[in-house]
């Protein structure tokens, strides 16, 4: 194997380079600035081309410098990209899944036991999708609803066909066959970018009488649910999450009118982590789950 100059300072100088700055590097690398000088003056040495010059009071790569950088920044961050991995899957093949907290009340918590008998080697840590707010929350999968295309990190797939909106509520709050005098419960959505319709959109688009539609109490997505089956309003829903509540009859359709949309439930894997063998596990089981559920045969 060929010599390889000092990690040490191809990491300086990568950290220079990029912040173009010798004391910016030294605070990101908890070192000194000089520290950072006389790594950069030994990797030129060692090389033998001069790599960096100043310019005003920055920091710029040399023509050379700029080729080195290049190939330090990719090789960096597949280093990074495999420590990453390590951590997340060493303690017990952990998998990180982030997903709207309805999504996981209404149809997910209770068909995760079908998946920890299949897969008990398998970590499953579930984050609240709002917990993306205000934070960097590190996740291998995300459930999300919407509309989403693949980019450079992740690779997403549709997960459900497009979905209606509509109002359900406990069997005994709504008997006259409409929503007359019902209390309307809306999903707060703080921070959180859905294009969940609300209820003014909601009778807009089915003809109905939108008087009082702002009304009515505001919960965050893991309250509203629980609020509807306890009786105290009616909620707006979607197909899927209203499946298994309509099916065992905790939850009826107060009125048929629905409100057809083009978004639905996605899967967001990154890229990173798509060859790990409990991303591929997961992915099958919640394809298998909706198809079961829905009753339709899904592809792999």
């Amino acid at each position: 194997m060929r010599r390889l100059p000092s990690l040490k300072a191809l990491r300086a100088f990568e950290a220079v380079a990029r912040l173009r700055s010798v004391s910016a590097a030294a605070a990101e690398l908890s070192v000194t600035p000089s520290a950072v000088s006389r790594q950069i003056s030994n990797l030129e040495e060692d090389i033998g081309v001069a790599l960096m010059k100043r310019d005003g009071r920055r920091m710029l790569p040399t023509e050379d410098g700029r080729r080195l950088e290049s190939g330090l920044t990719d090789a960096f961050s597949q280093i990074s990209n495999a420590v990453e991995r390590l951590r997340q899957t060493s303690p017990g093949n952990r998998l990180r899944l982030r997903v709207p907290a309805m999504f996981a009340s209404a149809w997910l918590i209770s068909r995760l036991d079908r998946f920890d008998s299949l897969t008990p080697e398998v970590d499953l840590i579930i984050i609240d999708q709002a917990e993306q707010v205000g934070a960097s929350v590190h996740a291998d999968m995300v459930i999300d609803w919407g509309r989403f295309e693949d980019d450079a990190t992740t690779i997403v797939e549709r997960l459900t066909e497009a979905e209606e909106v509509f109002p359900i509520c406990h069997r005994d709050l709504c008997r006259n066959g409409s929503l007359a005098g019902a209390p309307l419960l809306h999903l707060e959505t703080i921070g959180n970018p859905w294009s969940w319709p609300d209820w003014p959109d909601f009778l807009e688009a089915v003809g109905l009488d939108g008087t009082g539609a702002d009304e009515g109490p505001h919960l965050a997505a893991g309250l509203v649910l629980n609020a509807a089956i306890q009786g105290k309003g009616v909620m707006l829903t979607s197909t899927t999450l209203a499946h298994d509540h309509l099916a065992a009859g905790s939850l009826v359709r107060p009125i048929h009118e629905s409100m057809a949309t083009d978004d639905s439930y996605w899967l967001l894997t990154a890229r990173t982590e798509r060859h790990r063998p409990e991303v591929a596990a997961f992915r099958n089981w919640l394809v298998d789950e909706l198809a079961a559920c829905f009753g339709r045969r899904r592809g792999r």
